[in-house]
């Protein structure tokens, strides 16, 4: 229960309070743009545990309410949902030595690489900037409520068939 304390207040209180305050702030204005990040665990059971999945699942609850509320003020509530990064929190979630970052970051790349769908990528911190980016821009004016995957096709796929 302690562990599914502090993923409720790390991932679904601080998402609220930010969605709440920059509410706030946007309102006023009549116009803006938040965006949260959830997770591919947010989508499906079984990548994480039951706290940060659970969590995650939540924040996509709060975009989609978030939007329905908002948009009376014309303000755009999306969050981004990656797959597996090489981070530091990547790193400890999978149980690696974090004392050289550089090597890690080599194999966490290799083994997201091995379970993605999409060959000859490798998800970068610099790819889900770019969707935030997508989502905070004029291209994407009228998209509120969604959750942009970036996952190079993961959730497309049933995992337990092994046809792909």
């Amino acid at each position: 229960m302690k562990e599914f304390q502090r993923a409720m207040n790390v991932n679904l209180k601080g998402v609220m309070h930010g969605i709440k305050h920059a509410g706030r702030v946007m309102i006023p204005n009549q116009k803006g743009c938040i965006i949260s990040t959830s997770s591919i665990a947010g989508i499906f059971g079984g990548t994480a545990s039951y706290s940060y999945t659970a969590s995650k699942h939540a924040v996509i609850g709060l975009t989609k309410q978030g939007a329905a509320e908002m948009g009376k003020y014309g303000i755009r509530v999306n969050c981004v949902s990656p797959s597996g990064l090489a981070t530091v929190l990547a790193f400890q979630y999978f149980g690696m030595n974090t004392t050289n970052v550089e090597e890690k970051k080599v194999e966490c790349e290799e083994f997201c690489n091995k379970i993605s769908k999409l060959k000859n990528h490798t998800l970068k911190a610099h790819d889900i900037a770019e969707a935030a980016l997508y989502l905070a821009s004029e291209e994407a004016k009228f998209v509120s409520g969604h959750n942009l995957v970036v996952d190079g096709g993961f959730t497309v796929v049933n995992h337990d068939r092994g046809l792909y």
